[in-house]
C-alpha cells in the first residue's frame, strides 16, 4: 500500500501465508483499511464500500503534526500462480494485480505493470473465482445485512451462484428466434391466404373483359350521337341569346335614363332640405343665443331683486322686533325707576329721624362726660378718659371705614351685575354672530355648488351643440358612405355571379380537373391544393392582364409531389376523364425575374399583384414570375423586349420580338378562373351596408334626443340655477353685512367688559386695603378696652361708677345708632345709584327708538321699491319666455321640415337604389348571356375538335329529329353499366396461371417454416428444464452444507432451507429455518441479533464451500457473537484454513488465538497506522489476560 488512507506517506507490505491470519489492534487505528484497500484493488467502484465519499477519499490526507497530503494512492495485490495448470491464464508464477487512484478520482489498473481496464481485471480475476461482489469478502456490517436479507434477494443470490443469468441468455436468444420464425410462419401463411384471394380475382377479371370490349364499342357510337346533337343544340341556344341580348340593352338604355331623373329629383331635394336648414339653424342661431342671453340677464337681475326684497323684509321685521323689545325694557325701567324714588325718600326720612336720634344722645352723652370730668379727682380717670377717647375715635374711624367698604362693596356689586351683563351680551352677540357666520359658510357652499352645476351644465350645454354640429356632419357622411358601399357591393356582386357562371361552366367543359377537384373535396387523394386560379387573388384592375399572364395554366392543378401527380393521372385515364396539367411542388424549379425597371409605365412583377399562400410559392412562380405588368402597349414596348411585359388592357410584348394584342373581348376559355380580390370583402361589405343603416338611424335618433335634452332641460335648468345662485349670493351680502354690524357691536362690548373688568380688580383691591386697616384698628380697639377695662377696676371704689356706666351705655347706644345710620346712608346711597343708572338707561332707549323711528319708514318704502321692481323684471323675463317658445316652435316646425324632406329624399334613394338595382341585375344578365353565348361557341370548337380527336363521325342527317336527354339516359346506362365493372385486366389469363404456380412455391415454404418453429419451441422448453436442475443442485448442495456447518456452530441446533413455492422456485423465494440452541425451528428473520449472526456466518461459509475462493477476507464478523459462539466460529474458520487463506480482521481473543499468523495494527503519536508481526506466545498472554472476566474489558468496538 501507498499513501493509502492512515498509513501515511510510505510505502506498507502485508505478507500473507496459508491458513488463519487474524489483524488485531485497537479502535481507530486502521486495521479495517486493511480490507478497504483489497476490495480497493479488487475493483470496488462504491466509495461507501470502503467507508468514503468519493473515491480520491482513500489518499492520505496529511496530519496536523506536519506531513504533507499526498497526491495519489496505489495498492498492489500479488497472486500465486505457480500451480500447474496455473488457475490464471498467464505465464508468470506470480500476478500483479495493481490499482492507482489520484485526487481528481482518476482511476488506473495495472496487470503485472501493464496499464489495463477495469474490466479486464474484473475479467481475469472472475477466472480464479474471485469476485468483488462475492462472498469471499465479508465487510463490516455485512454479516447483519445477510441476517435481513428477504427470501427474493436471498433466491437471486442462489442463482447468481448457479450461474441462472447464463440460462436466461440462451433462453432469451432461443425466443428471439421462436419470435423470428413466428413472424415467418405468419408472413408465409398471409402470402399463402393473398395468392388464393389473387387467383380468384384474375378469374373474374378474365369473365370482364370481353363484356368490357362490348360496351366500350357502344358508348362510342352514343357518345358520337350526343356530341353532334349537342353541337346542334348549341347554335340554336347562341341565335336565341342574340336575341335577348337586344332587349336587354333597350332595357338598359331606358333604365339610365330613368336613373338620371332621379338623380336629378334628389339634388333638388338636397337644395331643399339645405334651405330648410339654414332657417333651423338661423331659429337655433344667433335669434335664440340672444334671447337666451337676455333672458339669463333678467333672471339674473330679478334673482338680484328678489335677495334685495328679502333683504329689506328681513331688516324691517329685525327693526319692529327690536322696537318692540326697546319698549317693553323702557316700561319695566321706568316702572322699576318709580320705586327706587320712592324707597329713596323713605330712606331719606329714616335717616333724618335717625340723625336727630344721633345728635341728642351725643349731647346726653357730652353732659355725661362734663359731670364726670366736674367729679373727676384722679389722674386714673383722665387715663381712662383719654383712653375712651382713643376708643371713641377708633370706632368712628371703624364706622368711617365700614361705612367706604359698604359703599365700595356696593360699588362693587353694580360693577359685577354690569359685567355680568357684559358677559350675557357678548355671548348673545356671540351667538347671533356665530349663526350668520354659519349661515354665511352654507351660502358660500350653496353658491360653490351652484357655480361647479353651473359650470358643469355650461359644459354639458356646450359638449350637446358641439355633438349636434358633430351629428349633422356625421349624418352626412353617413349618406356619402351608404351610396359608395350599396355600389361597390353590386359592383362585386355582378363580378361573382359572372365569375361563378363561367367557372361552373369551365368544370363542366374540362371533366377532368372537376374529377380531380372532387378527389380533393372528398379527401380520397391527400394533397391536392387546387388550380392556380383558385390559390391566387387579385385586385380587378389586374385582372385582364394576369390572365393574359397565365393563359391555359390558370387551370393547372397544384399538388404537393410528384406521386399526388401520379395518382391522379391514373384516377383520370381510369375515367377517360382528357387531360390536365399537374404542378408537383417538389420537382418545381421556377425561375423569378429580378428587373430593375424605372419607367414610368412599370407597375410591377406580375407575381407581386398575386395574393397566395407561402406553401404554393413555387408553382405562383412557374406561372407568373417572368412577366411584369406594365400600363399600356407603350410602356410594354419600351420594356417588353427585355422581359415578357403584359399591359392593362392584355397587350404582350415578349422578348423574343413577337408582340400580341388588339381588343380583348374576354372570350379566352380562362379569362376569370383568377379570383377577384374583392370577393372576400364582400361579407364585410354587406354588414358594413347594415351598420351604416342602423348608424343612420341611430344618428337621426340621437340628433333628436340631443334637441329634446338641450331644449328642454338643460337650458331651464341653467336658468333656474342662475337664479337661484343670484337669490343666494343677494342673500350672502346681507350676511356680511350683519356680519359687519355684529362684529363691530362684539368689539365695543369687550372694550366696555375689560373697562368694567379693570375696575371690578381696582375695587376689590381697595376693599382689600379697607378691610386691612379695620383689622388694624380692630386689634388697637380690643388693646384700649382691655386697658379701659383695667383702670375701670381700679377706680371701681371711687363713686363714679354709676356716672361712668350711663356713660357707657350712652356711648353703646350711640355707636348703634351710628351703625344704623351708616346703614340707612348706604342704601340711599344704592338707591340713589340705581336711579341714577335707570335714568341714563331710560335715555338709550329713547334714543334708540327715536332712530328706529326715524329707520322705519324709510326700509317700507325700500321694500315697496323692490317689490316694484321685482314684479317688473318677472312681467319682463315671462315676455322674454314667450318669445324664445316662439322662436323655439318656429325651430321645431323647420326641424319637421328637414325631417319630411330627408324621409322624402330617403324614399327617392331607395327608388334609386332599386332602379340601379335592376339596372345592376340586367348588367348581371347581359354579361351572363354574353358569357353563355362565348362559351357556347368555344363549347361548339371543343366539341367539334373532340369529334374529330376521338373519332366521332357525324352519323345522321341535319333534318333528324335527335332526342339529347333520351341519348343520355343510354349514355348514362351503360357507362354506368361499364363502371359497374372492376379494372379490366386483359393479360387476366396469363397471370393466374403464373399466380397459380406461385402458389404451389408458397405453400412449400409455409411447410418448412412450421417446422422450424416447433424445433425452436422444444429448444427453449429443454432450457428451462437445465436451468431449473441446475439452481436444485446449487440449492440442494448448500442447502446439505449450511446444516453441516449449522451443526458444528450449533450442537443442540439444526437448519435448513426451503424453497416457498417448491412447484416453481423461480416464482418465489428461498427461507433460511434455523432452531439455534435446541429452540423450536423458526425463520432466521425471527431469531435474536447474536443467533442471526450466527446463522448467516453458517450461511455464508456453506456457500463459500460450495463455491470455494482462493482466499477469504472477514472483516469483524465476530462482533455480535457472545464468547462461546467466538469459540466455535474460531474453531470452524481455523479447520476450513487448511485448504484455502483467511484473513480475519477481529478484536476477539479466541479468534486470535485461533491464528496461525497475527498482525498488530497500532497508530503513533502522529496518528499514522503501523503494522507488526506478534507471535503466537506474545498474543497468548494477551488472550490470557483478556479471558478473565466479562469481553467488555477487550478494546472497544
Amino acid at each position: 500500500m501507498e499513501n493509502f488512507k492512515s498509513y501515511g506517506r510510505r510505502k506498507v507490505t502485508l505478507h500473507l501465508t496459508k491458513g488463519l491470519t487474524v489483524v488485531s489492534g485497537p479502535n481507530g487505528c486502521g486495521k479495517s483499511n486493511i480490507s478497504d484497500a483489497i476490495q480497493f484493488v479488487l475493483g470496488q467502484l462504491s466509495s461507501k464500500s470502503i467507508r468514503t465519499e468519493q473515491l480520491s477519499g482513500v489518499i492520505f490526507a496529511g496530519t496536523k503534526e506536519g506531513q504533507q497530503r499526498a497526491s495519489y494512492a496505489k495498492v498492489t495485490l500479488v497472486l500465486d500462480n505457480s500451480s500447474e495448470p496455473k488457475e490464471l491464464p498467464i505465464a508468470t508464477n506470480e500476478v500483479q494485480i495493481g490499482r492507482r487512484v489520484h485526487l481528481d478520482g482518476r482511476s488506473e489498473y495495472y496487470l503485472n505493470g501493464s496499464r489495463i481496464t477495469r474490466g479486464e481485471i474484473i475479467d481475469t480475476l472472475g477466472i480464479c473465482g474471485i469476485s468483488i461482489d462475492g462472498y469471499n469478502v465479508i465487510r463490516q456490517g455485512e454479516i447483519a445485512k445477510f441476517s435481513n436479507m428477504s427470501s427474493l434477494e436471498l433466491r437471486e443470490l442462489f442463482e447468481e451462484i448457479a450461474g441462472i443469468a447464463a440460462y436466461d441468455e440462451k433462453k432469451e436468444k432461443a425466443q428471439s428466434n421462436l419470435d423470428k420464425a413466428r413472424n415467418k410462419l405468419q408472413i408465409a401463411t398471409v402470402r399463402v391466404e393473398e395468392s388464393i384471394k389473387k387467383l380468384h380475382r384474375l378469374e373474374r377479371e378474365k369473365q370482364d373483359a370481353l363484356r368490357y370490349q362490348d360496351l366500350k364499342a357502344r358508348i362510342k357510337s352514343t357518345e358520337a350521337k350526343l356530341l353532334h346533337a349537342r353541337i346542334r343544340q348549341l347554335k340554336g341556344e347562341i341565335s336565341a341569346t342574340k336575341q335577348q341580348l337586344e332587349v336587354l340593352r333597350s332595357q338598359q338604355q331606358d333604365a339610365e335614363r330613368t336613373i338620371s331623373d332621379f338623380l336629378a329629383e334628389i339634388s333638388r331635394y338636397d337644395a331643399k332640405i339645405d334651405e330648410a336648414k339654414a332657417r333651423v339653424k338661423d331659429a337655433s342661431g344667433d335669434s335664440l343665443n340672444s334671447l337666451n342671453v337676455a333672458i339669463e340677464a333678467l333672471a339674473k337681475k330679478q334673482s338680484e331683486a328678489l335677495g334685495l326684497l328679502k333683504q329689506r323684509d328681513s331688516q324691517l321685521e329685525e327693526l319692529g322686533s327690536k322696537r318692540q323689545h326697546l319698549e317693553q325694557v323702557l316700561s319695566e325701567t321706568l316702572e322699576q325707576n318709580q320705586g327706587l324714588k320712592q324707597r329713596h325718600s323713605l330712606l331719606e326720612e329714616n335717616v333724618d329721624g335717625t340723625d336727630d336720634t344721633l345728635k341728642k344722645i351725643q349731647q346726653e352723652l357730652k353732659y355725661q362726660r362734663k359731670r364726670l370730668e366736674s367729679s373727676r379727682s384722679t389722674e386714673k380717670l383722665d387715663r381712662l378718659e383719654a383712653i375712651r377717647s382713643k376708643i371713641s375715635g377708633i370706632n368712628k374711624d371703624l364706622s368711617e371705614l365700614d361705612s367706604q367698604i359698604t359703599i365700595l362693596t356696593n360699588d362693587l356689586r353694580i360693577n359685577q351685575t354690569r359685567i355680568a351683563d357684559k358677559e350675557q351680551r357678548v355671548v348673545k352677540v356671540a351667538g347671533i354672530l356665530a349663526q350668520f357666520l354659519s349661515r354665511k359658510a352654507n351660502y358660500v357652499n350653496e353658491i360653490s355648488d351652484f357655480d361647479e352645476e353651473i359650470r358643469a351644465l355650461e359644459v354639458r350645454i356646450n359638449e350637446q351643440r358641439l355633438e349636434l354640429q358633430t351629428v349633422e356632419e356625421e349624418l352626412t357622411d353617413n349618406e356619402e358612405r351608404l351610396r359608395q358601399t350599396a355600389i361597390t357591393i353590386k359592383r362585386i356582386q355582378t363580378e361573382l355571379a359572372t365569375t361563378q357562371k363561367v367557372m361552373e361552366q369551365i368544370a363542366q367543359r374540362n371533366r377532368g380537373i372537376r374529377l380531380i377537384l372532387q378527389a380533393r373535396d372528398a379527401g380520397s387523394i391527400p394533397g391536392i391544393h387546387g388550380t392556380i386560379g383558385e390559390l391566387c387573388k387579385t385586385h380587378p384592375e389586374y385582372s385582364v392582364a394576369l390572365t393574359v399572364t397565365a393563359g391555359k395554366r390558370t387551370d393547372f392543378v397544384v399538388v404537393e409531389n410528384d406521386d399526388v401527380a401520379a395518382q391522379c393521372i391514373m384516377l383520370i385515364k381510369a375515367e377517360k376523364a382528357g387531360r390536365v396539367t399537374f404542378l408537383p411542388l417538389n420537382k418545381l424549379r421556377p425561375r423569378v425575374i429580378h428587373p430593375e425597371i424605372t419607367d414610368a409605365g412599370f407597375i410591377g412583377r406580375a407575381i407581386d399583384l398575386v395574393k397566395f399562400k407561402e406553401d404554393f410559392r413555387k408553382a405562383i412562380q412557374y406561372v407568373f414570375g417572368q412577366t411584369v405588368i406594365v400600363e399600356d402597349l407603350a410602356a410594354a414596348r419600351r420594356i417588353g423586349f427585355q422581359f415578357r411585359a403584359v399591359s392593362l388592357d392584355g397587350d404582350v410584348v415578349n422578348p423574343s420580338g413577337t408582340i400580341t394584342g388588339g381588343f380583348y373581348s374576354g372570350s379566352t376559355d380562362h379569362k376569370i378562373s383568377l379570383i377577384v380580390e374583392d370577393k372576400d370583402k364582400l361579407p364585410q361589405l354587406e354588414v358594413r351596408l347594415q351598420e351604416l343603416r342602423d348608424e343612420r338611424d341611430r344618428l337621426l335618433e340621437y340628433r333628436k334626443m340631443i334637441d329634446e335634452e338641450l331644449n328642454d332641460q338643460l337650458l331651464p335648468k341653467l336658468n333656474n340655477l342662475k337664479r337661484t345662485r343670484d337669490l343666494t349670493s343677494r342673500d350672502l351680502k346681507a350676511t356680511k353685512e350683519e356680519i359687519d354690524l355684529r362684529s363691530e357691536e362684539n368689539l365695543t362690548i369687550q372694550n366696555d367688559f375689560e373697562d368694567l373688568t379693570r375696575q371690578h380688580e381696582e375695587l376689590k383691591k381697595e376693599i382689600a386695603s379697607l378691610k386691612k386697616r379695620r383689622e388694624h384698628h380692630e386689634s388697637s380697639l380690643q388693646e384700649l378696652r382691655d386697658q379701659e377695662l383695667a383702670l375701670k377696676a381700679e377706680i371701681d371704689s371711687s363713686g363714679v361708677q354709676e356716672l361712668l356706666e350711663d356713660i357707657e351705655q350712652k356711648e353703646t347706644e350711640q355707636e348703634e345708632i351710628s351703625g344704623i345710620l351708616n346703614d340707612l346712608r348706604m342704601q340711599q346711597y344704592k338707591a340713589s345709584s340705581n336711579l341714577e343708572d335707570n335714568l341714563k338707561r331710560i335715555e338709550e332707549i329713547k334714543q334708540e327708538l327715536a332712530e328706529l323711528s326715524t329707520r322705519e319708514p324709510e326700509m317700507v318704502e325700500a321694500v315697496a321699491q323692490a317689490r316694484q321692481t321685482s314684479e317688473s323684471l318677472t312681467q319682463e323675463l315671462e315676455g322674454k319666455k314667450r318669445q324664445r317658445e316662439e322662436l323655439m316652435e318656429t325651430f321645431r316646425q323647420n326641424q319637421l321640415k328637414v325631417e319630411q324632406l330627408e324621409s322624402e329624399q330617403k324614399t327617392l334613394r331607395a327608388d334609386l337604389e332599386q332602379a340601379r338595382e335592376e339596372q345592376n341585375q340586367r348588367i348581371i344578365i347581359i354579361e351572363r348571356l354574353i358569357n353563355e353565348r362565348n362559351n357556347a361557341r368555344q363549347q361548339i370548337q371543343e366539341l367539334e375538335q373532340m369529334a374529330t380527336e376521338r373519332d366521332l363521325p357525324y352519323i345522321f342527317a341535319e333534318d333528324e329529329e335527335i332526342n339529347i336527354e333520351v341519348l343520355k339516359e343510354v349514355l348514362h346506362g351503360l357507362k354506368e353499366e361499364l363502371d359497374a365493372l372492376p379494372e379490366i385486366n386483359m393479360k387476366a389469363i396469363s397471370q393466374y396461371e403464373e399466380e397459380l404456380e406461385l402458389n404451389q412455391q408458397l405453400v412449400e415454404k409455409q411447410k418448412f417454416v412450421e417446422k422450424d418453429f416447433d424445433a425452436i419451441n422444444q429448444a427453449i422448453k429443454d432450457i428451462e428444464t437445465e436451468k431449473r436442475e441446475k439452481f436444485m443442485a446449487v440449492f440442494n448442495g448448500i442447502s446439505k452444507d449450511f446444516n453441516k456447518i449449522f451443526g458444528i456452530l450449533s450442537p443442540d441446533g439444526r437448519a435448513k432451507l426451503e424453497l416457498e413455492d417448491p412447484d416453481d422456485p423461480f416464482n418465489a423465494g428461498i427461507r433460511i429455518m434455523a432452531n439455534p440452541g435446541g429452540k423450536k425451528i423458526t425463520s432466521m428473520l425471527s431469531l435474536s441479533g447474536g443467533e442471526k449472526s450466527l446463522t448467516a456466518l453458517a450461511m455464508i461459509f456453506a456457500i463459500q464451500r460450495y463455491k470455494p475462493a482462493p482466499f477469504y477476507i472477514f472483516d469483524e464478523i465476530d462482533a455480535f457473537l457472545d464468547i462461546n459462539n467466538v469459540h466455535k466460529v474460531a474453531t470452524l474458520v481455523r479447520e476450513m484454513s487448511k485448504d484455502t487463506q483467511i484473513m480475519i480482521i477481529s478484536l476477539r481473543a479466541p479468534m486470535i488465538a485461533a491464528a496461525e499468523k497475527i498482525f498488530g495494527v497500532t497508530a503513533g503519536e502522529d496518528r499514522i497506522s503501523q503494522i507488526v508481526t506478534v507471535s503466537l506466545d506474545e498474543i497468548m498472554k494477551i488472550v490470557e489476560k483478556t479471558d478473565f472476566g466479562a469481553e467488555a474489558e477487550l478494546y472497544d468496538y
